[in-house]
């Protein structure tokens, strides 16, 4: 057998020309981090993180990758050294690198073993650099509610640029239901202003906070002109923005003359997904069902190209019982007319309501 190379050895391999090499030292640290044997990894991540702190490494990305994915859980005597490695090298990175979402990862990590960590927020969302206020965008949306005081500070970023407000975006996705006070009116004025990756975040935040407090029993949310901020959307080009926004007019009712007849209108978009979740919102905002059930008729039909009977399917399968009651008979009738994969798809949608 060969010699084992040495730490430092496997660390200088992280940044060698050779792929093999790059691979093989990236698996041998992997392994040490996540080996049974506690000092074995303790070693390997305080030699990590002292070269992820070290000025001018070359191998950040590496580190923090192996960091992310293996580190878990960090020891305790090691937090504070995490945390200044990775608050030293997150100003040199691009706001949209990949390194700065493996950052924020091991930040949180560091965070759900030390939540009084959680106070490098406090510099960290007022940070000159771009990719430091990402990061920590990113953070809070996934240690819960300890993130809960840093709410007002993330929904400034909702302002700031792209690549910051679309993490704040995604991490209010998770958290709005836990404020929806706070929460619902920042993102109901995102959807006036924004277009683009951002108003489709917004739009799955406030679909995600919906639905929390629908499944919860909760109350709905009273949003003075959510519903013409929805209807402007549906002009947008993109249609998952579409999408998104039919399916709250759906789960936010009632909804008045112009809003129905605009769902009606789109039963007729290009995109068989925004077609059959507008007819789903039809049915569940108790409209004539008419109109609604001959589109999914036709778009779950043995006529039908795979992807529009998925389309409809997928609208379909997030139906409530009430809702899906009103498709019964429609349902049942494809049911005999269709075989393969949608039958037994429908069969089971059906079997829901025995």
């Amino acid at each position: 057998m060969g010699r084992v190379p040495t730490m430092d050895e496997w660390k200088a391999r992280l940044s060698a020309r050779d792929g093999v090499a790059r691979e093989e030292a990236q698996e041998a640290l992997g392994d040490l981090l996540c080996s049974g044997d506690e000092s074995s990894r303790e070693e390997t991540a305080r030699a990590l993180l002292q070269e992820l702190g070290r000025p001018g490494t070359k191998v950040a990305g590496s580190v923090l990758f192996l960091l992310q994915r293996s580190w878990w859980p960090p020891q305790a005597s090691l937090v504070a050294d995490a945390l200044q490695a990775v608050m030293a090298v997150l100003p040199g990175l691009e706001a949209d690198a990949p390194e700065v979402e493996h950052a924020a990862l091991v930040l949180t990590n560091v965070c759900r073993v030390e939540p009084s960590r959680l106070s490098f927020l406090e510099g960290a969302f007022t940070h000159p650099r771009a990719s430091v206020r990402s990061a920590a965008a990113r953070v809070v949306g996934r240690v819960g509610p300890a993130a809960l005081p840093w709410m007002a500070r993330l929904l400034a970023l909702l302002d700031d640029e792209e690549s910051v407000a679309i993490a704040a975006l995604e991490s209010l996705g998770s958290l709005a239901p836990l404020a929806p006070e706070l929460t619902a009116p920042r993102l109901l004025e995102q959807v006036r202003k924004t277009d683009g990756a951002r108003l489709y975040l917004v739009l799955v935040s406030l679909r995600s906070l919906v639905e929390e407090r629908r499944l919860s029993g909760q109350a709905p949310l009273a949003l003075a002109d959510l519903e013409p901020a929805l209807l402007s959307t549906l002009e947008e080009p993109e249609p998952p923005i579409r999408m998104e926004a039919v399916c709250l007019l759906g789960l936010t009712g009632p909804r008045s003359p112009d809003a129905l007849a605009a769902l009606r209108e789109q039963l007729k978009d290009e995109s068989p997904s925004v077609a059959a979740c507008a007819a789903v919102a039809l049915l569940r905002l108790g409209a004539p069902p008419a109109e609604a059930l001959f589109l999914l008729k036709g778009q779950l039909g043995p006529a039908a190209a795979p992807d529009v009977q998925g389309a409809a399917l997928s609208a379909l399968e997030e139906v409530d019982a009430p809702t899906l009651i009103r498709a019964k008979g429609m349902l049942e009738s494809v049911v005999r007319d269709t075989t393969g994969p949608t039958r037994e798809a429908l069969r089971e949608l059906l079997a829901q309501l025995d």
